[in-house]
């Protein structure tokens, strides 16, 4: 292998190398401490005076301990802010005057130095802004920006959350409103026999809540107050449940009313094959599947949608109630044929008396019979002699005696 061509890349990469790292500029990097921001925690809008001390410290990689072409831009969201700080350069400090701008310019001229150990001492005050809808507001944010003013990197930022306590009080004030007026719905459903006992619990936890809210900040009363909404929420949830259950019993007794007289019709009235009747049984099967989707749905968690079908359920079977109603008051006015009365207690006492007049009517018969034929004999008549009629006499033999 030949060994004059590698020692000659191996040269070119090496120069490569050199003029690379010639080209490239020192670059200086700057790093920012803890930020001390007074007060800790939310500032309230417009009101909050606030403050924050900060220390920014170069370190050069070429003894330049920062790029004179390039600057650091401090800026804040604060209303009225003032800036005053101070370059320590090998532990002297170097006050500057105050400047009351939304930002501060350190250009790279006034940082930049050789073989100096140098610090910025930054001190901010100002007031938490006035905002309509409670936020998160930048403090003081500290960045390095080209010649042209173009913001090249992020060293620090650091914020706080501005609330509005207006805001604060008409969440509070709302979420009360809807807790009443569960209260409300509570005591009426209670009222009408509906199972509240799961809602009660809810609505307690929702109280909790908001009783915990009046004294707590900003961020703890708004989870309290997201909480108690929820509690609220789940409460109603609940109450759907009493509410699907209670439409769910109230149709299948409507229908068990229904079936009853549809039973009735059939083995009382024997209407079984009337077509009255055929109209009734459908409806109630509409009203009957229903109810059993309502049933469905509730064992679904579906307490909402089961209710609304339970209450269809309901619907129709009042309905068809209503036409059993019209159906037994137009029999009731149909004639009935004449009963015969029911006999078979006496039924034996009739035969015999039957019997004993046929027997009394033979023998008088009989006895009548007798009388009669004592009249025919040679020495008189019976005692009532003969029922027969009398024989008329020959009118011929009365015209012989007249002439």
């Amino acid at each position: 292998m030949n060994e004059e061509p590698m020692k000659i890349r191996s040269f070119v990469i090496f120069l490569c190398i050199i003029f690379f790292v010639i080209a490239i500029p020192a670059m200086a990097s700057v790093e920012v401490g803890y930020v001390n921001v007074k007060p800790t925690g939310d500032l309230e809008s417009g009101k909050s005076n606030v403050s924050a001390d900060l220390e920014l410290s170069f370190i050069s990689s070429s003894g330049e301990s920062f790029p004179s072409d390039e600057s650091l831009v401090l800026s804040t969201g604060l209303d009225n802010p003032v800036w005053t700080y101070s370059i320590i350069l090998d532990g002297v400090e170097n006050p500057r005057p105050a400047v009351s701008k939304k930002q501060l310019d350190l250009s790279g001229w006034e940082l930049s130095y050789e073989n100096v150990e140098e610090s910025v001492k930054v001190n901010l005050r100002g007031m938490a802004p006035k905002v309509d809808k409670s936020a998160q507001v930048e403090i003081v944010s500290v960045n390095v920006a080209t010649a042209g003013g173009r913001v090249k990197d992020t060293v620090k930022n650091v914020s706080a959350f501005v609330t509005n306590p207006g805001e604060l009080k008409g969440d509070l004030s709302s979420v009360k409103e809807s807790y009443s007026k569960l209260e409300k719905d509570l005591a009426q459903h209670k009222a009408d026999g509906i199972d509240i006992s799961k809602a009660e619990q809810k609505a307690k936890e929702a109280s909790s809540a908001l009783n915990s809210a009046a004294g707590a900040s900003y961020s703890n009363a708004q989870v309290y107050i997201k909480n108690a909404n929820t509690y609220i929420k789940d409460a109603y949830a609940m109450l759907d449940s009493g509410l699907s259950q209670k439409a769910i019993n109230d149709a299948k007794e409507a229908i068990d009313k229904t079936d009853e007289w549809i039973t009735y019709f059939k083995t009382e009235k024997d209407l079984g094959s009337d077509p009255r009747l055929a109209p009734i049984i459908t409806k109630r099967e509409f009203a009957a599947e229903d109810a059993s989707d309502a049933k469905e749905l509730y064992d679904a968690g579906k307490y909402s949608e089961a209710k609304k079908k339970a209450e269809e359920a309901y619907q129709k079977a009042t309905e068809v109630f209503d036409e059993t109603q019209a159906l037994q008051a137009e029999l009731e006015k149909e004639p009935e044929g004449v009963a015969l009365p029911d006999v078979s207690g006496i039924l034996p006492y009739l035969i015999g008396l039957i019997i004993l007049v046929i027997v009394g009517f033979i023998a008088l018969r009989l006895f009548k019979n007798r009388g009669g034929k004592g009249g025919s004999g040679k020495g008189g008549g019976g005692s009532f002699g003969s029922r027969d009629k009398p024989k008329k006499k020959s009118t011929a033999h009365q015209y012989d005696e007249l002439f």
